[in-house]
């Protein structure tokens, strides 16, 4: 993957995207096959978007385990948010 001008926070080492515009992120991956995960940075916020990454056996080649019959990518996340001392609840 090897491109950290667009990994990470915005206006940092790159310019956020701007509501309504697209973005479109290409990338090489070599030698990798599995499940990884992607999440994005905006500002403090913790709770941003996140996903599964699979990646399957280049075609022609076979798991390095037995193949699954299906998957399932399960995420867990937890949503931070802080109060401060003076919020009233």
């Amino acid at each position: 993957m090897r491109t950290p001008w667009a990994d990470g926070p915005e206006f940092v080492t790159q310019c956020p995207i701007q509501p309504g515009a697209t973005y479109t992120y290409r990338f090489t991956i070599e030698n990798q096959e599995g499940t990884l995960w992607w999440h994005a940075h905006s500002k403090w916020l913790r709770a941003t978007v996140y996903g599964a990454l699979v990646i399957y056996p280049k075609l022609g080649s076979s798991y390095p385990f037995p193949q699954p019959n299906h998957e399932v990518p399960i995420l867990l996340g937890k949503l931070f948010f802080f109060l401060s001392k003076y919020d009233s609840y």
